[in-house]
C-alpha cells in the first residue's frame, strides 16, 4: 500500500500555500545530503541550509517583505546554531529567518519527510526510505526525466542475444529486459503527454509573450531539442527493432529455451514452481513485443502532435508583426472619407439610391436534410473457426513434458522403495537407472539431499547419510556416494497423471 511506507501526512506540506517553499527545501535537503553522498547531517546543519535557502529565495514565504540583508549562519556539532556577524545586517530580519527555518525543519519531521536518529550522544537526521524515492521521483521531473534511450535499447538486444546463446546462464537479463523495455514505453508516452501539456498552455495563454514562451521555451528547448531528437537520432529504436523481434521469435519457437529459462527463473526464486516460470518467461517475451509492436502508433501521435505545433508556431511568428496593420492601412481612408462627407456636396443626410431586393430567408433549400433510416442490429451467430489438431497437438505435447519435468516428492518415494529393501539401507551408487524417469527422479533426490531440503514426505520414510568412498558413476551422470535408509515397509501409491 501507498501509505504503508509514507506517512499519511507527507503531502501536506505541498498542498499549502507554501508549496513551492517547501518544494524547493526538500529538493535542496535531499541533494545536499542524501541523494550521492552517504552522509550523516545534524539538525543544526540542516536548519543551516534551510536558511540559506530562505537567504536566497526570500519571495519564496508567502509575505509581502522587503529584502534585507540577514547574517550568515555556521553549522555546530550540535542542536544549537550560532551566527557570523555582518556589517549592516538586521538582527531582526536574522531572527526572524531562523525561526522560519526552524519551523519548516519541524514540519518536515512531524509530516514524515525526516525523522531524528540517535547514535549514541549524537544525533543525526535522516530522510525515510518512502521519502527518499518520492524526493528523487520529484528530482526526476524537475530535471526532465531525461533517459539514456539509446542504452535501454541496447541492453535489451544484448539481453535477448545472451538469451539465445545461454539460456541457462542469460536467463535473468531476459527479465530484466522486459523492464526496460517498459521504461522505454513509459518514455514514449511521457514525450506524448508533455506534447499534449503545451497543447493545454497554449490554449490559456493570454497574450503572445507567454505564446510565445511556451513555443520556445518548453516546447523547443525541453521537448524538441532534448527529448524528440533523443529517440529520432542515433537512439532511434527502428535501428534494433527488426532484429530484437527476431530474437523473440526464435525464443518463442525453441521449446528447449523456454524450459531452461523457466528452470533458471525458479532457480532464482522468480516463480513457485515450473509451469509458473514458464508463465513468467512467455510472459517478458509478450512485454517486449508488445512494446516494440506499438512503436510505430506511438511515433505517428508524436509526429502529429509536433507537426502541428511547428504549424502552429509558424501562424504566431507570421501574423504577429500584422496585429493592428489592417487598421494602420484603413486610417487614412478613413480620414479621407470624413473629410468628404464633411464637404458641402455631401452635406445633406439623404442620398438617393436604388432598393435592395428582399432576402429569402426561407427556403426548402436551406433545410436542414432529413436524417435516413437508421440500420437495424440484428443478432447473428458467430462463426468460430475449427481447433486446429496440429496446434492442441503441440500444447498437449508440451504439457506433457513439463508434467514429466517436475518430479513430485511421491514419485521420488516410488524410486526409492523399488531399490531399498523395508527396514534396510543402499548406497546410491548402487542404485541402477533404468529409465527417464529414474533419472529424472534420482536427480531430484540428489539435488535434495545436496542442498539439506528432503522433503517432508520423503523424510518421514527415509534417512539420507553423507557416505565417503566411490562416487556415483553410470551412464547418466556423477555425482558424490550417499546412503538411503529406509524407515519402514509403507508403500506410496502409484501417481497417475491425468490425460
Amino acid at each position: 500500500m501507498l501509505f504503508g511506507q509514507l506517512s499519511s501526512e507527507i503531502f501536506t506540506p505541498l498542498a499549502g500555500g507554501n508549496r513551492q517553499l517547501y518544494e524547493s527545501m526538500i529538493e535542496a535537503i535531499y541533494s545536499e545530503f542524501y541523494r550521492s553522498d552517504l552522509l550523516f547531517p545534524s539538525e543544526a546543519e540542516v536548519v543551516t541550509l534551510i536558511y540559506n535557502s530562505l537567504a536566497a529565495a526570500p519571495e519564496l514565504w508567502r509575505e509581502d517583505e522587503a529584502p534585507v540583508e540577514l547574517h550568515r549562519l555556521v553549522p555546530r556539532s550540535g542542536r544549537r546554531v550560532r551566527r557570523r556577524r555582518v556589517g549592516g545586517a538586521d538582527d531582526d530580519a536574522t531572527g526572524t529567518l531562523i525561526g522560519r527555518a526552524r519551523h519548516i525543519y519541524k514540519r518536515l519531521v512531524v509530516t514524515g519527510w525526516l525523522e531524528q536518529t540517535r547514535y549514541g550522544l549524537k544525533v543525526t537526521v535522516d530522510m525515510t526510505s518512502g521519502a527518499m524515492r518520492l524526493a528523487e521521483f520529484l528530482c526526476s521531473m524537475k530535471e526532465g526525466m531525461s533517459e539514456q534511450l539509446g542504452g535501454l535499447i541496447v541492453e535489451v538486444r544484448n539481453a535477448l542475444d545472451g538469451v539465445r546463446t545461454l539460456p541457462s546462464e542469460n536467463a535473468l537479463g531476459l527479465n530484466k529486459a522486459a523492464r526496460d523495455a517498459a521504461a522505454f514505453g513509459r518514455y514514449l508516452r511521457s514525450v506524448l503527454s508533455a506534447l499534449r501539456e503545451i497543447d493545454r498552455q497554449l490554449l490559456a495563454s493570454e497574450t503572445m509573450g507567454e505564446r510565445l514562451r511556451h513555443y520556445f521555451e518548453d516546447f523547443i528547448e525541453r521537448v524538441l531539442l532534448r527529448d524528440y531528437s533523443a529517440i529520432a537520432s542515433t537512439s532511434h529504436p527502428y535501428r534494433f527493432r527488426h532484429r530484437i523481434l527476431a530474437s523473440l521469435d526464435a525464443l518463442e519457437e525453441a521449446e528447449l529455451d523456454l524450459a531452461a529459462l523457466a528452470a533458471a527463473y525458479h532457480e532464482a526464486k522468480l516463480a513457485a514452481d515450473l509451469r509458473s516460470a514458464r508463465d513468467l518467461v512467455i510472459d517478458d517475451l509478450v512485454r517486449i513485443r508488445r512494446v516494440f509492436d506499438r512503436i510505430e502508433d506511438a511515433f505517428r501521435r508524436i509526429q502529429q502532435h509536433r507537426s502541428r505545433l511547428e504549424t502552429k508556431l509558424r501562424n504566431v511568428v507570421r501574423y504577429a508583426g500584422r496585429r493592428g496593420g489592417f487598421l494602420q492601412r484603413s486610417e487614412a481612408i478613413i480620414l479621407h472619407l470624413d473629410r468628404l462627407f464633411a464637404g458641402a456636396p455631401y452635406a445633406r443626410r439623404e442620398i438617393a439610391s436604388p432598393i435592395e431586393p428582399r432576402q429569402v430567408v426561407l427556403s426548402p433549400a436551406l433545410l436542414a436534410r432529413p436524417r435516413g433510416v437508421r440500420t437495424q442490429i440484428i443478432g447473428e451467430d458467430m462463426v468460430l473457426p475449427p481447433p486446429d489438431p496440429l496446434r492442441a497437438l503441440r500444447r498437449q505435447l508440451e504439457r506433457d513434458y513439463l508434467d514429466r519435468l517436475t518430479v513430485s516428492p511421491a514419485q521420488i518415494a516410488r524410486f526409492l522403495e523399488r531399490r531399498v529393501p523395508p527396514f534396510g539401507e543402499a548406497a546410491a551408487a548402487g542404485m541402477w537407472i533404468d529409465t527417464v524417469d529414474d533419472f529424472l527422479a534420482f536427480e531430484a533426490l540428489r539435488l535434495a539431499v545436496g542442498a539439506d531440503a528432503i522433503p517432508e514426505q520423503l523424510a518421514l520414510g527415509f534417512e539420507f547419510l553423507p557416505a565417503a568412498g566411490t562416487p556415483v558413476d553410470n551412464d547418466w551422470l556423477v555425482c558424490p556416494n550417499f546412503i538411503v535408509r529406509r524407515l519402514g515397509d509403507s508403500v506410496t501409491l502409484e501417481v497417475r497423471r491425468a490425460a
